[in-house]
């Protein structure tokens, strides 16, 4: 515990400040990694300064202060210029002045001390202007506020609604930070998010170690979610396409009412399924607020088990045809798995053929869920797994497409997620011919269940399947 004390105490401390409502928490969250800094478009929602820690595995990086806005800061320069004689005493002006205004319970200068008190004992400054509105002189006071705090600060240009008056922006803070950087904390990515923080390091030196260990940290954490990810999707694949249903027949029965209880049930357990390794994917990105808006994640994505989307995931029929021939004649070692072209159809002998013709045949059918057995009374009904071999690149087609928007996604923006439709094939067209057969093979197998190891083979191509998407 005391070590984790010294280390909160030395970690680079930056308080971010601003005009009200011009993105200051949204940064904060983006920049932390915390979905739990509240984000309003109604302006005055910060009334209290709150650190917000950037952490790795329980290590603490750096702190980001959300403050309120400035509401007074005329008043607050004109307090201080009267209370100087020259600029050596203008630090010592700003601590005198919370010094005075802490003491009086209904002070008209409250926001002010809350975003100044953190700076005063030791916070860097992180100062927030929108670059979609015209920069007026009415900032200045606030600019030379922060000057007179003699801490380390630099500007941030948040393009909430756009870039037009950025140039004009860049001229005039110059003139009060040593370093002025366009950020737009919804759609800034890694590299992006990088590059400001190894700018932290150029605020002020004795932080330059922590911050160059922190963007080690982090490099390191996003490597591990990818493989963490990777598993998630691969064991989640796994029990999709290996679930089996079972329904008891009563004695009293109607064919029709129970097939369709049936296959209702089997369907509603694969969505679940599903659910569920999306909401442990949101938790591994600790985007846990997501949650509350499952309903519109569900909303955007086309049913599961609705066939007309699944071109949007899957693979075209040739394309799927190709990679089972290829797969069974791997699997019954009549080839190398790592032929490709036109060698698939000519080397597959047995297993291939069948396995290809199959393929075939399922993809011009219109329902891959066949319910199995006779209904007489007291027997069991059941259904699955799925045999289509299309459905399995649906299923990883859709954890893909929304594994990449949560991996993407900055924990500032808390608008509903939008998921693009990528689809496999352009995907699968980045792996070698080899890679795309073991996969085609392991998804095969996954019917069955999958061993450990090949939960794990299977995590390592989804993880080459990512890494080939933009």
């Amino acid at each position: 515990m005391d070590t984790v004390k010294t280390v909160l105490k030395d970690i680079p401390k930056f308080a971010v400040v601003g005009h009200p409502n011009k993105g200051k928490s949204s940064i904060v969250s983006t920049l932390t990694r915390q979905d739990a800094v509240s984000i309003s478009e109604v302006s005055g929602t910060t009334t209290q300064a709150q650190g917000f820690t950037c952490s790795v595995d329980g290590v603490p990086l750096y702190e980001l202060v959300d403050t309120p806005g400035f509401q007074r800061p005329r008043q607050v320069l004109e307090w201080l210029q009267q209370h100087v004689n020259n600029a050596s005493q203008r630090a010592e002006a700003v601590q005198a002045f919370l010094s005075e205004q802490q003491g009086k319970e209904n002070s008209r200068y409250k926001d002010e001390v809350e975003l100044l008190t953190p700076i005063m004992a030791g916070a860097g400054i992180l100062y927030v202007v929108d670059g979609s509105l015209p920069y007026t002189p009415e900032f200045e006071a606030e600019m030379s506020i922060l000057q007179w705090t003699g801490q380390p600060r630099m500007a941030l240009i948040n393009p909430i609604g756009g870039e037009v008056y950025v140039e004009q922006w860049q001229a005039a803070l110059s003139q009060f930070f040593s370093i002025v950087r366009v950020f737009d904390p919804m759609t800034a990515n890694e590299q992006k998010k990088s590059a400001l923080l190894s700018a932290f390091a150029e605020l002020h030196e004795p932080w330059r170690k922590n911050i160059e260990q922190a963007l080690e940290r982090l490099q390191d954490q996003q490597a591990k979610l990818d493989v963490q990810s990777a598993y998630l999707v691969a064991e989640c694949l796994s029990s999709i396409l290996s679930e089996k249903q079972h329904i008891k027949v009563p004695t009293q029965f109607v064919e029709s009412t129970l097939k369709k209880q049936l296959s209702k049930q089997y369907q509603q357990a694969l969505r679940t399924y599903e659910n569920q390794c999306w909401q442990q994917l949101q938790s591994l990105y600790a985007l846990t607020r997501l949650q509350t808006h499952a309903h519109q994640l569900e909303a955007d994505f086309p049913d599961l088990f609705d066939q007309s989307s699944w071109y949007l995931f899957g693979l075209d029929r040739k394309k799927l045809v190709g990679l089972s021939t290829a797969a069974g004649a791997a699997s019954g070692a009549i080839i190398d798995a790592g032929v490709g072209g036109a060698s698939f159809m000519a080397g597959a002998l047995t297993g291939g053929l069948v396995s290809g013709l199959a393929s075939l045949a399922a993809t011009m059918k219109t329902d891959g869920l066949k319910i199995k057995g006779v209904p007489v009374a007291g027997k069991q009904l059941s259904a699955g797994p799925v045999k289509d071999p299309a459905f399995a690149f649906v299923v990883l087609g859709r954890q893909l497409d929304f594994l990449d928007v949560i991996s993407t996604k900055n924990h500032g923006d808390r608008v509903a997620v939008a998921v693009q439709e990528r689809g496999m094939s352009h995907r699968l067209d980045r792996l070698s011919k080899k890679q795309q057969v073991q996969l085609t093979r392991l998804l095969h197998k996954a019917s069955k269940g999958l061993s450990q190891s090949e939960t794990g083979q299977l995590a390592e191509l989804i993880g080459l399947l990512r890494h080939s998407v933009g």
